[in-house]
C-alpha cells in the first residue's frame, strides 16, 4: 500500500517524545486527519514517516545483512520483527487515545517486508552488563593471575577477548570520544599537608621525586605523576584528608601548552530514544552503562584498610592510557586519502572527586619536570608554577547516606 503523504498527523497521535517534538517543530496548526484533534500542531505524514524511519535505522537492521538463513530450520536463525511489530510493540510510539493506529502506521511507513533485527544482533545484550562484568573480571585477573605482562599478546593474529591487554585496547577504542584538550591558561591546583619537614617551594609542591613517591590508586611507588584538582582549591584540600587544626598548602599552576586528557568526570545522562537525532547505538547500548560503572569504581576513595593489591587495576589502567598510541584523523590527512592516522599519547585523565561534591581530580603523566617557575619558549614543562596559599582546617563536615542493601555509611567530606 502506498502511503498518502499529503495527509496530516498531529502530536496527539504519538506517545514518543522525540516524534511529538518533531511534529511541533513544524509550527503548523490544523486539524489532524487521523485522530480528529483540532487546532493542534500537525505535520505531513510523509515527513514524519521519514523521521521515524531514520530512528528505526539507528537501532534495527535488515536480518539479511547479518543473520544466517537456514531453510531447513525454518528461516533466520535469530528472531526477526516486522516494521509493524517494531512500531506497535517494541517502540510503542502511538497514544492509546488513537483508537486504531493501523492506517496511520501504514501511511507513515508502508509494510516493507523486511525482517528486522537489532543492530549487531550477535553482540552483547543491550545494557552493557557484559562489559560491566568484563571490568570486574579484568580487576580479578590482574590482581590474582597476571600483572606485569598485562600488555603482552601471545599471538598478534589472535585477539583473545579474555586477555587484559585486549580488554584495554577495546576500552581505548570506546573512550576516544571522551578526549578533551586543556588549553594554555587553564588553572590546576595541588595540595600538601604542612608538617614542617619540607620547605614550601616549587620543588616540594610539584610532582614528587621518584624516590619520594608512594603507592597510590593511579600510580605505583617509584612512578612520579602529578595529582591535582580542577576549578577550585577545595578539591585538593579535601583529597589530602586533613584533620581539624592542620594546615594545608595549595599551589596554583597554569597550563603552558595544550594537553590532551581523558575526561572521566562526565555525567552519564539518561538513555536516549532512538528517535533522538543524537542517538548512537554503540554509545547507548554498550558504552554508557559500562562507563558509568567504571568511572565510579576508579573514583572510589582510598581507605586505610585497602591493600596495595587493590590499587593494581587502576594503576594498570593509568599506565595503559599513558603509553597507548591513540589515533586521530586530521582534515589534511583525510582529504589527501592517507590511510595512516596521526597518533598521540594522552597527557593524563580527569575523574570525579569522591570527597568534594562536583569536584574533579586530574592526573598528569609527568614527573618533577612537569612544571617550571619561569616559562621560556623552548621549555618542555607543561605547567607554570604560580605560587601557593596556606589554609588552616577549621571544620570538617561528614555527610552520609543509607545503602539499604549493605547497610554501610558513605562519607563525603566538606572542607571549610
Amino acid at each position: 500500500m502506498n502511503r498518502n503523504v499529503y495527509k496530516l498527523c498531529c502530536e496527539n497521535c504519538f506517545s514518543e517524545p522525540g516524534i511529538k517534538r518533531f511534529v511541533r517543530e513544524s509550527n503548523e496548526l490544523d486539524e489532524c486527519d487521523y485522530c480528529g484533534s483540532e487546532g493542534v500542531h500537525v505535520c505531513g505524514v510523509g515527513e514524519v514517516g521519514d523521521f521515524i524511519q531514520r530512528g528505526i535505522d539507528r537501532y534495527y537492521e535488515d536480518a539479511a545483512e547479518s543473520v544466517s538463513y537456514e531453510s531447513a530450520e525454518g528461516g533466520y536463525l535469530l528472531p526477526t520483527m516486522t516494521i509493524g511489530e517494531i512500531l506497535m510493540d517494541k517502540q510503542d510510539i502511538f497514544l492509546d487515545a488513537l483508537e486504531d493506529p493501523t492506517q496511520l502506521m501504514e501511511d507513515l511507513i508502508p509494510f516493507d517486508g523486511i525482517p528486522y533485527v537489532r543492530c549487531d544482533p550477535y553482540g552483547p545484550e543491550s545494557g552493557g552488563l557484559e562489559q560491566v562484568r568484563s571490568w570486574k573480571e579484568f580487576c580479578d585477573f590482574v590482581k590474582y593471575s597476571q600483572r606485569f605482562t598485562t600488555f603482552l599478546e601471545l599471538d598478534n593474529h589472535t585477539l583473545d577477548e579474555n586477555l587484559p591487554g585486549t580488554f584495554l585496547k577495546n576500552l581505548a577504542d570506546r573512550i576516544q570520544d571522551l578526549v578533551i584538550e586543556l588549553y594554555p591558561g587553564t588553572k590546576i591546583y595541588r595540595a600538601r599537608l604542612i608538617n614542617g619537614e619540607f620547605v614550601l617551594n616549587h620543588e616540594n609542591l610539584t610532582s614528587p621525586l621518584p624516590d619520594k613517591t608512594k603507592n597510590n590508586r593511579m600510580s605505583p611507588a617509584g612512578i612520579s605523576v602529578f595529582y591535582g584538582g580542577m576549578d577550585k582549591e577545595d578539591v585538593c584540600v579535601a583529597e589530602v584528608r586533613p584533620s581539624v587544626g592542620e594546615c594545608v598548602a595549595v599551589a596554583e599552576f597554569e597550563v603552558l601548552k595544550t594537553l590532551k586528557v581523558l575526561n572521566l568526570s562526565v555525567d552519564f545522562d539518561a538513555p536516549k530514544s532512538i528517535f533522538n537525532e543524537d542517538y548512537s547505538f554503540e554509545y547507548e547500548e554498550y558504552f554508557k552503562l559500562f562507563f558509568s560503572h567504571f568511572v565510579s569504581d576508579i573514583a572510589k576513595p582510598i581507605r586505610p584498610a585497602d591493600s596495595d593489591i587493590d590499587y593494581t587495576p587502576t594503576q594498570i589502567f593509568a599506565e595503559f592510557i599513558r603509553v597507548y598510541k591513540f589515533k586521530e584523523w586530521d582534515t589534511w590527512t583525510f582529504n589527501k586519502g592517507i590511510q595512516s592516522p596521526l597518533t598521540y599519547n594522552m597527557n593524563g585523565f580527569m575523574f570525579k572527586s569522591s570527597l568534594e561534591e562536583n569536584g574533579v581530580n586530574i592526573v598528569l603523566f609527568k614527573g618533577p619536570d612537569i612544571s617550571t617557575e619561569h616559562a621560556t619558549p623552548d621549555s618542555s614543562a607543561w605547567l607554570l608554577y604560580k605560587g601557593f596559599k596556606k589554609y588552616k582546617i577549621a571544620k570538617i563536615k561528614v555527610f552520609h547516606e543509607e545503602i539499604k542493601e549493605q547497610h554501610e555509611m558513605s562519607p563525603f567530606l566538606e572542607i571549610n
